[in-house]
């Protein structure tokens, strides 16, 4: 008796995870002068050093490494939402997509991906981004690192948008420009293509990524169907 096929692998039961920050939008500068901002109101230290190397942590971990704060939580919760309302301000005014994310944004959706936003960000971050960029129109959600429980390297943001969007980890494809999103993506199970940062050196453990771009215009439908193996 002939075995029926498997079905073969499609678009609309595949999905493409987004990290945000340096993917979608630039706001490291915004971020920093937000921290350096904030120091200043409460009297505590900071240095662009401290910043960088906490960059693209959770609120609740950034401020005990930037400001050796430990607490009170209410205390840090203070600091990390006047933080976030500096950052907005400055959003409001400066906001930009990079190059190729809108463009890729909208081919993803018009070929019928999934598509949802898997930030660190707070949820009132990622929403003034996807209204300030106008992106509702290609997505289907988002989810934000403040629900998960652990954040990058673990995978829990990237599972977590894998269930909202109702596709098995394997049939995703993760953007990201960080390390820890990376190893994030490769110990959900899914594949990952990277970005480079314009004008810095590869960090390490980028190039752990299925594929490496230079810019999303280095990015295609025809790449991400070939990551889920879509002929």
């Amino acid at each position: 008796m002939e075995q029926p096929q498997p079905t073969a692998p499609t678009r609309t039961h595949s999905a493409v995870l987004w990290d945000v920050d340096g993917v979608i939008i630039d706001s490291a500068e915004q971020h920093r002068r937000a921290w350096e901002q904030l120091a200043r109101e409460n009297g505590l230290p900071y240095s662009d050093e401290a910043f960088w190397a906490t960059f693209g942590m959770r609120n609740t971990d950034v401020i005990p490494r930037l400001f050796g704060v430990e607490g009170p939580s209410e205390r840090i919760a203070a600091l990390g939402e006047r933080k976030e309302t500096i950052y907005r301000e400055l959003l409001e005014r400066e906001a930009t997509t990079l190059p190729g994310a809108r463009e890729l944004l909208a081919a993803l959706h018009t070929a019928g991906y999934r598509q949802a936003l898997c930030s660190s960000a707070p949820p009132a971050n990622i929403e003034a981004i996807i209204r300030l960029l106008g992106l509702a129109e290609f997505l289907d959600g988002y989810v934000s690192g403040e629900s998960v429980a652990h954040g990058k390297p673990a995978p829990d943001i990237f599972l977590a948008g894998a269930r909202l969007l109702g596709i098995a980890p394997e049939r995703c494809v993760v953007i990201e420009d960080a390390p820890a999103g990376v190893a994030a993506a490769r110990a959900g199970g899914m594949r990952c293509i990277g970005v480079r940062r314009a004008g810095q050196p590869d960090a390490p453990g980028l190039d752990a990524a299925d594929y490496l771009a230079n810019t999303l215009r280095d990015v295609d439908v025809a790449l991400v169907d070939r990551l889920l193996v879509i002929m």
